[in-house]
């Protein structure tokens, strides 16, 4: 085997290792056992007794933990959006009643216990600012910082029931955000505690800005791969009329693949349909684009981990030149380890040989390969922005993992390309699943394929 060849191996292994190695070190959302164990001693402060092993759901208030990863930029900001802010949280219920959130960081956010049979005497008017200010201690940790601003009271089931809404400073919240912090009892006993955070307009308005600017930014984008698609057709139509060769089989094979991703991940079927046919047919005619060379897989998942490295950085570097990019994706409602595999697999496997073969093979008599690709490379490029500030550091952002997929599909084909940003983004989305190495074995699953392709003996290409 010539020395370069083995080096340029060696390299790629070692691309590998250190992004797996460096994805591990960053790992996923922690906090579940803490929450269970919190939720309980807060259930049991409010003088109830839970029972039975209780569901943990991880929940997220996406705006609210951009707004405030844009206020505080960097780790510091993730850290407030996983604790004080609650943007990221542990919604615990127990089978026997009474359920808590609690902060992934370990902040108690809310409590509320089943109504007892017997909640006790009334609270007597002139006692109800003590009786509620008493049990401040169990949901705020500067219980003198805040005060009284609104009270309300109402007869329900016998019982008089008591709100108190009290009010507290910004903390170690971002100037111009503010806390407040809400206690209920029905007679003399303690229902709910709940903590929340109201953030400065300006911030969660730019964030909601910009979603919606990315928004309306993707549908163009979205036409074009329409309009790339029905070219595709119409040059499949015309490679069968003069019996040239299509990858029907294949297309077959992958718009499979694709479906059973999506069930599995449990995406909706409307969508994993739209996948399965885009990336079938483009794939089905891949024979036509005669200007990629032969997929050379085994260089895929190396520039997938060298992308992922690349863009891993780029939210420090954007705030380091005073923009701001958030840490972290949208974070799954419903997070499971097929879901995190079909998130990263499922657009590497339907877009891919639609930017990066399609649009290359059909805009090439005009543009050239390299300007169908940047064409290719723009158009993805909008398609899954972040919400950065200023506008062009989201596009710019897609733009750089973009401009690698391009390599990779002129280095090794398509086939390359997609487990380039399979791999890449398998990566990018675990930090926003929940810890467990059935998450890391998912998102590792462009690794170990990299690892397989490298270690293989040598093959003509």
């Amino acid at each position: 085997m010539p020395v370069r060849e083995s080096l340029l191996r060696l390299l790629a292994l070692a691309a590998l290792f250190a992004a797996a190695a460096a994805m591990l070190a960053r790992g996923g959302i922690g906090g579940e056992q803490g929450a269970v164990a919190a939720a309980r001693s807060a259930l049991r402060g409010l003088s109830f007794d839970p029972v039975g092993d209780p569901e943990a759901v991880l929940e997220v208030d996406q705006p609210l933990a951009w707004a405030v990863e844009r206020s505080r930029p960097g780790r510091a900001g993730v850290a407030l959006a996983r604790g004080e802010t609650g943007a990221v949280r542990w919604r615990v219920r127990f089978p026997g009643g009474g359920e808590a959130v609690v902060a992934v960081g370990g902040q108690l956010l809310s409590v509320r216990r089943p109504v007892p049979a017997a909640p006790g005497p009334d609270v007597f008017p002139w006692h109800v600012q003590s009786s509620l200010q008493r049990l401040l201690p169990l949901i705020v940790d500067d219980p003198g910082r805040v005060t009284l601003f609104r009270s309300q009271s109402w007869r329900e089931g016998g019982s008089l029931w008591l709100r108190g809404r009290f009010l507290g400073g910004s903390g170690e919240l971002p100037v111009g955000w503010r806390r407040e912090a809400e206690v209920e009892l029905a007679g003399s006993t303690p229902m709910a505690l709940r903590r929340f955070v109201h953030p400065l307009g300006t911030d969660s308005g730019v964030v909601a800005g910009r979603i919606a600017e990315l928004r309306m930014l993707r549908r163009p984008a979205v036409l074009v791969i329409g309009i790339v698609l029905l070219g595709a057709l119409l040059a499949g139509a015309e490679a069968v009329a003069f019996h040239q060769r299509v990858a029907f089989w294949r297309g077959v094979a992958v718009a499979g693949a694709v479906v059973a991703l999506g069930e599995v991940g449990g995406l909706p079927r409307t969508e994993t349909a739209a996948y399965a046919a885009v990336g079938g047919l483009a794939v089905a005619l891949a024979p036509i684009w005669t200007a990629l060379p032969p997929s050379r897989l085994r260089l895929g998942p190396p520039v997938g981990a060298v992308l992922w490295l690349i863009v891993a950085a780029l939210p420090a570097l954007i705030t380091g030149v005073g923009g701001w990019m958030p840490e972290s994706r949208p974070i799954p409602a419903a997070a499971a380890p097929a879901l995190l595999l079909a998130s990263a697999w499922l657009p590497a496997l339907a877009e891919e040989p639609v930017l990066r073969g399609a649009l290359p093979g059909l805009a090439g008599p005009v543009l050239g390969w390299w300007g169908g690709a940047l064409l290719g490379a723009g158009i993805g490029a909008v398609l899954h922005p972040a919400p950065a500030v200023p506008l062009v550091a989201s596009v710019a952002a897609e733009l750089a993992m973009q401009a690698g997929l391009v390599r990779a599909a002129r280095w090794g084909g398509v086939g390359a390309a997609v487990l380039a940003r399979g791999t890449c983004e398998a990566m990018l989305w675990r930090h926003v699943y929940p810890e467990g190495a059935a998450f890391d074995r998912a998102a590792l699953v462009g690794i170990a394929i990299g690892v397989v392709f490298l270690a293989w003996p040598r093959r003509r290409d």
